[in-house]
């Protein structure tokens, strides 16, 4: 096994180097002279070479010191900065990819105000959204390769994970803007249950309220299309009869296509809380307490 060379013995090296002499460099990395001697002799065994020679003027490197010294610094220099560097995070300078994932609503409700917010006070760095199932999303954001999760993720709250409320948020319906059968902003509950509806079934669980709702109160509806994405329901709803029942937000980017309108469902919907999540690990992460800081001023207590 390759011996170990730890910081203390590679400080001595370089001073040793630096003041030719193995008693300033004891005094300087606060070892007794013996002490000193001893590791620079386990140095010389460890780097198989003598490393100091006598000169006419004192101690002399060799080239495999020399070596070691240029490598040694820049060890040191770096774990230096680390530690004696108080952990801060400078946005306008910074250069940095935050990777989130974002729940089935988080792109429409949280994408347009964040990466604006983003672009004008950390310019420099980049959002990456990375898809991921609920069932992957625990273990990748244990291991790192997601540092926040924003939106609807109840599976998140669980130990070792932190959160914090945003909001809260509803469901609305959609349907064609010259529907025959609905002419009011609230749809009556028979005409609910009898017109054909569309039911989105992304890979977040919001959805999963709304269907729980119905179930409770005995409520049974047919289901023309199931589809993965939210993405084609303006243009589906627009095109036939069907309603389809979606998060407000949702609801309220596609009315700015113009084909479809709100209507309020015909039962009261549960407001549920949309929230940011991240892993303990992280917690203390100075760009990442940054960026929650941001999206907590920019989405907390937003409807």
């Amino acid at each position: 096994m390759q011996p170990e060379i730890d910081l203390k013995l590679l400080r001595l090296l370089t001073q040793i180097h630096a003041l030719g002499s193995v008693s300033k460099a004891a005094d300087a990395v606060h070892l007794s002279q013996p002490a000193a001697s001893l590791a620079l002799g386990r140095l010389r065994r460890i780097l198989g070479d003598p490393l100091f020679v006598r000169g006419s003027s004192g101690m002399v490197a060799t080239g495999r010191c020399d070596e070691a010294v240029t490598a040694a610094r820049e060890a040191l220099s770096l774990i230096d900065g680390v530690v004696q560097t108080p952990a801060g995070f400078d946005p306008l300078n910074a250069r940095r990819d935050f990777v989130v994932t974002l729940s089935d609503i988080g792109e429409v409700v949280f994408l347009p105000k964040l990466m604006a917010r983003l672009s004008q006070l950390a310019p420099h760095c980049n959002l990456r959204a990375k898809a991921l199932s609920v069932r992957e999303l625990p273990e990748a954001m244990q291991s790192g390769q997601v540092e926040m999760a924003i939106g609807f993720f109840p599976d998140l709250e669980r130990p070792g994970y932190y959160m914090q409320r945003l909001f809260e948020h509803r469901f609305v319906c959609l349907v064609r803007k010259d529907h025959p059968r609905v002419k009011t902003e609230r749809i009556p509950l028979a005409a609910f249950l009898e017109l054909p509806h569309a039911v989105v079934e992304p890979e977040g669980r919001s959805h999963e309220l709304f269907e729980r709702l119905l179930k409770s109160k005995g409520l049974s509806r047919r289901v023309q299309l199931s589809i993965p994405h939210f993405m084609s329901v303006p243009a589906i709803v627009a095109a036939t009869d069907m309603i389809v029942t979606v998060p407000q937000a949702v609801a309220e980017y596609f009315v700015r296509f113009g084909e479809v309108r709100i209507v309020q469902p015909p039962v009261n919907t549960r407001r549920y809380a949309l929230k940011q999540h991240w892993h303990a690990r992280f917690h203390a992460d100075p760009g990442l307490k940054w960026l929650r800081g941001q999206i907590a001023e920019a989405f907390t207590h937003s409807a």
